[in-house]
C-alpha cells in the first residue's frame, strides 16, 4: 500500500480509537449529567458544567489523555516505519474536535489551556510507546 494513503488511514484510525476511549472513560465517570438535563439548552448546560466538583474535570481531562494516547499508538502502529509525525496529526485532529467543545460548552479558562496542550503531550507518548515496542520487536 502507498506510504501516503496508509498514513492517511492511521490518521482515521487513530482519531476514531481516541474518541472511543475518550467518550469510554467519561461513559464510566461518576459524573453524569442528570436525566433531565437538556443537552441543547447550552446555559443550563454551561451551568451544569461549573457545578461540577474539580476531580470531574480531572476525569475529563484523563479521558483526553488516554485518548490522544491510544490515537497516536494506533496512528504509528499503522503508519510504521515512522517517527512521531502521524501521531501529533492525529493528536491535532482530538484538538481540533475538542476545540469545538471548548467553543460549544464554556469551562473554566484553566481547563481550555490544559486540554488544548494534554492532546499534544498524549499523542506524542502514544507515537513514543509505539517506536519503543518496535525497537522490541527487532
Amino acid at each position: 500500500m502507498n506510504s501516503k494513503i496508509r498514513t492517511i488511514l492511521a490518521v482515521v484510525a487513530g482519531l476514531i480509537a481516541g474518541s472511543v476511549v475518550i467518550a469510554l472513560v467519561q461513559l464510566f465517570s461518576p459524573y453524569q449529567p442528570p436525566p433531565d438535563l437538556d443537552m441543547n439548552d447550552r446555559a443550563k448546560f454551561g451551568e451544569w458544567v461549573n457545578s461540577l466538583p474539580l476531580s470531574a474535570l480531572f476525569i475529563v481531562l484523563l479521558a483526553y489523555f488516554l485518548g490522544s494516547v491510544a490515537g497516536g499508538w494506533l496512528t504509528n502502529l499503522i503508519a510504521m516505519p515512522t517517527k512521531y509525525r502521524p501521531a501529533l496529526v492525529t493528536g491535532f485532529g482530538l484538538f481540533m474536535a475538542g476545540l469545538m467543545n471548548l467553543l460549544a460548552i464554556p469551562h473554566p479558562f484553566w481547563f481550555a489551556i490544559v486540554s488544548s496542550l494534554i492532546y499534544f503531550v498524549g499523542a506524542w507518548a502514544g507515537g513514543r510507546l509505539t517506536r519503543k515496542t518496535d525497537a522490541r520487536r527487532r
